[in-house]
């Protein structure tokens, strides 16, 4: 759908319809797709790194008790064995469907799958999620209910119809994808009520001094207090207003393409800023959600070669496998307009493939079999043109060519295996009842929720929403640097004695006593975002007047790493648990370092 053209005796106005506010393009939920599978895979692989700490019972969070920690509506796949070797088959699992949901491969059922091994991912240790999990997990959730596969996918490579499907999608699940991302943003700047925010000015101040987050870059750009000033209030304004006017019917093409420049950018400085994990990555992938149709289409007209509508594939009319395989690299190599026809019709090219054994690439001009076909389509593709000149290099011209005849020689048996793994069936885009009624019984359930959230005499959910909420993920508290940011800054001193007395660093497994200097770079002494997230949480649990369970867990750990890195006469008799805790002060007046002793507990044998 279009715009309506309002004149009035002033001026004359484009009014963006439904579709246009609360659509998304085909070919953005495509992309959606893509980054959201290749953010699933970085998630894994950073998770990986501490695979044992963070996901085993040799760990920080024993399955006993991490189910202390979940609610009694929460359930995790991930805790119901204490073999790591399950747990590392569940990654592997999760990061193949993360595979398949990057090239489409029935996308719906996909999302499905992987929505659900994060969610039993994140239930497996609580203490370590923040909220880039919390936004990934909604993002998936949101996604499930979207036509993810009708572009650039297996799935529309081997669409079975030949109905023509428009790049404009409107359904509840639109609506509630793009309102869920605004959310984000809108109830964080009600939720931060603090003067530091407003009128003061003053919370990205505080926020770049929160030195066990701030990086190198953060340490010399937070020199320029005026415009730390100007910036809080850039970020307050942006994340308030901001949702409302990307939904504005008026200018809302300038509108739209400025506030997603906004944010994303907003992001990028985040992430220059401050050690936050993936969350700046997967708020990007949420803010290009927006990215309406006519930027695709100016993307097309400038970066399609104009030789390729001259681009034909021929493949042999008696081998199904060769059209699904034709149509599949024209898909990814974004050939859409690539006529795709059987060899036999034509005369000339039907003899071509006969005495070649290889499907034909003709652009008019000359006629390419085998690997250099493939490099021809490449250099007509808007994504891999930039690579086709190296894929004329020799020794990748030879290993083409043999993976090539390979193929083809075992053709037959490669075919039986693609009729079950890539069947033809048709797709269809369009949400139906139940689709769009689950959407918005959900998006109604969230947004209630995240009224609740919001300080002062508001709604209460019953209990009944609470366990919903855990059991889906559904979880709303956007609370980052609300009601204001930190003002302490935890830096971790971990004490271990041996049996013969020698002092040890055991948080760096060290034979060495542990330094009590203040690092010059803070957040370099955490090991990752998510060490950093549960050892904070641990240092602010000490203030409490109830035990230490997370500084018990962790000690134990600390005993169990110690001995299995060291052996039996450097065993470790004791550690103690302390933090060095670095206060933020208005400006102008120095930080102070308080020492914030824990506890001490005794290494078992």
């Amino acid at each position: 759908m279009g715009t309506q053209r309002v004149t009035t005796p002033h001026a004359r106005l484009r009014i963006a319809t439904v579709t246009d506010i609360f659509g998304v393009d085909l070919r953005t939920l495509a992309l959606f797709r893509v980054l959201l599978g290749g953010y699933l895979l970085v998630d894994l692989a950073s998770r990986a790194r501490d695979f044992t700490a963070h996901y085993t019972d040799f760990g920080v969070m024993p399955r006993d008790n991490a189910a202390t920690y979940l609610s009694p509506s929460a359930a995790s796949l991930h805790l119901l064995t204490s073999s790591p070797a399950f747990t590392a088959f569940l990654f592997a699992i999760a990061a193949l469907f993360a595979l398949l949901l990057i090239l489409g491969w029935h996308a719906r059922t996909v999302t499905i799958i992987s929505w659900a091994l994060l969610l039993s991912l994140q239930n497996r240790n609580t203490m370590i999620l923040s909220g880039e999990d919390n936004l990934a997990l909604l993002l998936l959730f949101w996604a499930m209910f979207l036509p993810l596969g009708a572009r650039f996918s297996i799935d529309a490579a081997l669409n079975s119809t030949t109905d023509k499907i428009p790049n404009t999608y409107l359904s509840v699940a639109t609506f509630a994808l793009l309102i869920q991302g605004m959310s984000m943003y809108f109830f964080s700047a009600l939720l931060k009520s603090d003067p530091m925010w407003m009128p003061n000015g003053t919370a990205v101040y505080y926020a770049l001094h929160l030195n066990y987050f701030a990086t190198p870059f953060a340490i010399w750009f937070r020199q320029f207090e005026d415009l730390l000033q100007g910036l809080t209030y850039y970020v307050w304004t942006l994340e308030l207003v901001g949702p409302l006017l990307i939904f504005s019917p008026i200018f809302h093409r300038t509108l739209r393409a400025m506030l997603m420049a906004c944010f994303i950018t907003m992001h990028i400085g985040f992430w220059l800023c401050l050690e936050i994990g993936l969350f700046p990555l997967i708020s990007i992938i949420m803010n290009l959600t927006f990215m309406p149709g006519w930027m695709w289409d100016a993307l097309a007209r400038k970066l399609t070669p104009k030789d390729s509508a001259k681009l034909q594939i021929w493949y042999d009319r008696d081998c199904t496998f060769c059209l699904k395989i034709s149509r599949i690299i024209a898909t990814f190599l974004l050939l859409d307009g690539t006529r795709i026809k059987p060899a036999q019709s034509n005369r000339r090219i039907g003899a071509l493939l006969e005495a070649s054994n290889s499907w034909v690439i003709t652009d008019g001009a000359d006629d390419y079999l085998k690997w250099s076909a493939f490099q021809r389509l490449a250099k007509s593709s808007p994504l891999f043109r930039p690579i086709a000149p190296l894929m004329g290099w020799k020794p990748m011209t030879k290993v083409g060519d043999a993976t090539y005849d390979w193929v083809a020689r075992n053709r037959p048996r490669i075919a039986q295996l693609t009729e079950w793994l890539l069947p033809m069936r048709p797709v269809c885009p369009r949400a139906g009842y139940t689709t769009n009624a689950l959407a918005a019984a959900a998006i109604a359930f969230v947004t209630l929720q995240n009224i609740t959230t919001l300080p002062g005499p508001v709604l209460r959910m019953p209990d009944t929403f609470f366990a919903v909420r855990q059991s889906l993920g559904l979880y709303q508290f956007w609370t980052m640097f609300a009601p204001h940011p930190e003002i302490t800054s935890p830096i971790p001193v971990m004490r271990g004695t041996l049996a013969d007395g020698t002092v040890v660093d055991p948080y760096n497994r060290r034979l060495a006593p542990p330094s009590t200097a203040r690092p010059p770079v803070i957040s370099a002494t955490y090991k990752s975002s998510r060490w950093r997230k549960y050892l904070s949480i641990m240092e602010d649990e000490s203030y409490d007047p109830v035990p230490q369970r997370l500084a018990v867990l962790y000690a134990e750990y600390l005993c169990r790493d110690w001995h299995m890195h060291h052996p039996p006469e450097q065993a470790l008799s004791s550690v103690d648990i302390a933090f060095l805790v670095e206060w933020t002060n208005p400006p102008g007046i120095a930080k102070r370092i308080e020492y914030n002793p824990i506890l001490t507990i005794a290494c078992r044998p």
